[in-house]
């Protein structure tokens, strides 16, 4: 999901570098997620509680600091620091940037299910189901990319338009050719594990979802977004959903 602001309350004197970064990765390692390029704040606090860190971050949400609602999207960390002094973390994830994905990938893979695809057998297929995979795609922004285990590579691309006609234009070269280039970046190895690629389309209150499998069994017939690719690249294959 990420991560949008962590402010840390501290007694005592200002936290040097090794302490902060100390404080970070307890966060990483008690999160399970990462905070890397996330702006990090410290506070003295005479008593650094946990209801003196939700004050603070209902403050600077009205001061416009954070976006809004953020305390239903905090997580709250105690620790201890050199000579035993106290340290609260709070931590502002980030918002959903598409939330409605979480209703429509059911539905989008229910359909796919329907054709009785082999790849819908896949331990990768069954991963893309789950609440951690869900969550991700829920979360990410364009070209992001996340390994999940040993079986499955999920990448996300966000497009500014629901039409199919307006989205090929936005792929020279045809689907393949761009999307190539899509999972270099996210650093999806295609062919080591099965790559799941999902389209978030959105144009105002337009919102449409695409998905690509690709197994990495070369055997495994792979599931391509059918309604953007190139004419040239239809000639090749048949519409399954």
């Amino acid at each position: 999901m990420g991560a949008e602001r962590v402010l840390i309350l501290h007694q005592g004197n200002d936290l040097d570098v090794g302490e902060i970064q100390e404080i970070v990765d307890s966060i990483e390692r008690d999160s399970g997620d990462g905070l890397t390029g996330t702006r990090v704040t410290t506070y003295p606090a005479a008593e650094p509680t946990e209801s003196v860190a939700h004050a603070l971050v209902l403050r600077l949400e009205r001061d416009g600091e954070v976006t809004p609602d953020a305390l239903s999207r905090t997580g709250t960390y105690a620790y201890e620091v050199s000579g035993g002094r106290a340290v609260v973390a709070v931590v502002v994830w980030a918002g959903e940037v598409s939330p409605w994905v979480r209703r429509v990938v059911p539905q989008h893979m229910v359909r796919v299910e329907a054709t009785g695809m082999a790849l819908t057998r896949r331990p990768g297929w069954k991963r893309l189901a789950g609440e951690d995979a869900l969550a991700f795609v829920a979360g990410a922004r364009d070209g992001e990319g996340r390994r999940f285990g040993d079986d499955l590579h999920v990448v996300v691309s966000l497009l500014p338009s629901t039409k199919p006609r307006r989205i090929r234009r936005l792929m020279p070269g045809g689907y393949l050719q761009w999307v190539d280039g899509v999972f270099r970046r996210a650093g999806a190895s295609l062919g080591r594990i099965d790559v799941a690629h999902w389209l978030v389309c959105v144009d105002g209150p337009a919102r449409v979802l695409h998905l690509a499998y690709l197994s990495a069994d070369r055997n495994v017939m792979p599931l391509l977004p059918w309604e953007v690719l190139s004419r040239a690249e239809k000639r090749g294959g048949k519409k399954l959903t």
